[in-house]
């Protein structure tokens, strides 16, 4: 299990301050087409039910109906205006409420389409102007112009200057301004309804947006991650094979004439090219996993002994020692330290032309740390800076220990390394087990580094 801390991990970008809380979709070009089949569709009522209220009128008093031409005219202007109704909301109701009362003053026959279109100008205008309240302002205003407007209408039709009202008369009146107060009320609570559920629904398909994006820069980052681990274990598995391989074939080379020690030379470098292999068939067989198995993982604390082994069989004494009682940690912390000890002890064969090294691993309380320290001296292919003690420090940048670096980096620990004052090289790495619960990332301590020895 790798750690990886919670702040490292995006999160989707919150929306500008300043953006209004009532904000909706755009406009599209879909939306303009439906309020133009609106306008249409209204329009083919209006003529349908002017055209009934025309012979209804004109059974009872036609003397005070406009005329035909004229009344298609007024129900075009009441109609039109609904194609740009999302567009310019409230100068749609401004426009069709003034063509609504002006139709009405010349004895337009028909109220049902008007009505409807008054509703239809209404609701649009609490739905989606773009301030909702000047909205709300001017649907009242027009609510209380209907109003009085209503009222005169009703006083001049029902009630006349000799007679007192009944009460039927009063019922009607009562029942007209009831049910035109209905409509006119409802369009407007109808109409903010509306804006508020839109909105919401704006709000919820851009947070979708930004989680789907956050979700793939997460996803891009996981494999950049991967990817960088596997690169450290290519480098790691090829970096010590290699240089394995590399001394036993010279030193095959060297005794040829001494065909016992070429031969125990050349059966080393068949095993440890067998030994690379394997390792990259495993990585190999991570890439290529479909089901999340990777299976076996790689060397871990268990293997520090067979490593000890192998590099004893290369002609550097090697002495193991372990300190404190062991305990099981995280499968990620003993790979890290196993790939740490392999890598300083392949510098050491390279560079470091050491005849002694130790390894020592010690477990603490909260703790587990391996340290490995050589007594190589400048050789013929002395690691880069070895000089002396007192040679400027300077940082390195191999990959191998930018490797390590990384490698302790990821779990919280502490990276020590650079050249001994009495000669040779100490790497001491220092991981916490409860790395996965309270580390948190932070700058690795890195000793004075002379230079990089792979």
């Amino acid at each position: 299990m790798v750690c990886v801390h919670p702040s490292t991990v995006p999160t989707p970008t919150p929306a500008p301050a300043d953006a209004s809380a009532d904000e909706r979709r755009p406009l599209t070009r879909r939306d303009g087409r439906v309020d133009l089949w609106i306008a249409a569709l209204v329009f083919g009522l209006g003529l349908a039910t002017l055209w009934l209220s025309a012979v209804i009128v004109s059974d009872s008093d036609g003397a005070s109906a406009p005329s035909t031409v004229e009344s298609i005219l007024w129900l075009a202007a009441l109609c039109v205006p609904i194609a740009l109704r999302r567009h310019r909301p409230v100068a749609v109701l401004v426009v069709v409420s003034a063509v609504f009362l002006a139709a009405q003053l010349r004895g337009y026959p028909d109220t049902l389409t008007p009505s409807i279109v008054e509703f239809v100008a209404i609701f649009t205008a609490n739905a989606w102007a773009s301030r909702r309240g000047r909205a709300l302002v001017v649907s009242v205003a027009v609510t209380a112009v209907m109003f009085v407007w209503l009222g005169v209408w009703l006083r001049t039709v029902y009630v006349s200057d000799a007679d007192s009202p009944d009460a039927v008369t009063l019922a009607t009146i009562a029942y007209t301004l009831v049910s035109n107060g209905i409509v006119l009320v409802t369009a407007i609570a109808f109409g903010r309804a509306a804006r508020v559920s839109a909105s919401r629904l704006h709000a919820l398909e851009r947070t979708g947006v930004e989680l789907r994006a956050a979700h793939e820069l997460v996803a891009d980052r996981a494999i950049n991650e991967e990817r960088t681990r596997l690169a450290r274990e290519l480098h790691d598995v090829v970096a010590h094979h290699v240089a394995v391989i590399g001394i036993q074939a010279g030193a095959a080379r060297r005794t040829l004439d001494r065909p016992e020690i070429a031969r125990g030379a050349l059966t080393a470098v068949e095993g440890t090219a067998r030994t690379t292999i394997d390792e990259l068939e495993r990585l190999l067989s991570v890439l290529r996993s479909r089901d999340g198995e990777t299976g076996p993982g790689p060397s871990g604390l268990a293997a520090l002994p067979d490593l000890m082994t192998d590099t004893r069989a290369l002609g550097l004494d090697v002495r193991f020692s372990v300190d404190g009682d062991p305990r099981d940690g995280p499968e990620s912390i003993g790979v890290t330290l196993y790939r740490i000890t392999q890598e300083a002890l392949t510098n050491t064969l390279k560079h470091g032309n050491a005849s002694l090294a130790e390894v020592s691993l010690r477990y603490g309380d909260r703790t587990i740390e391996v340290e490995v320290v050589d007594d190589g001296r400048p050789g013929p292919t002395p690691y880069p800076g070895a000089g002396g003690p007192h040679v400027a420090a300077t940082s390195g940048a191999g990959l191998g220990q930018r490797g390590m670096r990384e490698r302790v980096d990821l779990h919280g620990g502490e990276l020590h390394l650079g050249p001994r004052r009495r000669g040779g090289y100490r790497v001491r790495a220092v991981l916490p087990i409860g790395a996965c619960v309270d580390a948190r990332p932070r700058e690795p301590a890195v000793t004075p580094d002379p230079s990089e020895r792979a």
